[in-house]
């Protein structure tokens, strides 16, 4: 029967950077997302210090949920570096605004892609927020 096979994990086609989310672990998901309207409102030209201050937040609480690897680190480093070319973006020429969110697709990327292999730290799992 077509589409019994329960355990084959089906693969929804990638329509964007929170589309890469769905391979991180559940708990880890909502925060990439987070991250990713943060990142999109800050090239929006939204308010950019409460936009930032999301970005930090969500972010110190992927580091918080996860295992502390050099990999992720270098990868939320990445974000927020993206995150404030992003911010100091007003009035700048646009190749230098593309090449700002191209910069700030690939971190996130980048991050996402670390996730997937992430462990969860002692915090995760007494909060019960463990994979």
């Amino acid at each position: 029967m077509l589409g019994s096979d329960t355990d084959v994990k089906q693969q929804r086609p990638a329509a964007g950077p929170g589309d890469r989310s769905s391979t991180a672990p559940q708990p880890l998901r909502a925060l990439l997302d987070a991250v990713e309207r943060a990142v999109l409102d800050l090239a929006a030209s939204a308010n950019k210090r409460e936009t930032m201050h999301a970005v930090r937040s969500s972010l110190s609480d992927i580091c918080a949920l996860t295992e502390t690897a050099p990999r992720i680190r270098r990868a939320v480093q990445r974000v927020v570096a993206a995150g404030e070319r992003l911010a100091a973006m007003d009035g700048l020429p646009s190749r230098t605004e593309a090449a700002a969110r191209g910069a700030a697709a690939r971190a996130l990327a980048s991050l996402a892609a670390a996730l997937v292999e992430a462990r969860p730290s002692r915090i995760a799992v007494s909060l019960g927020r463990d994979w």
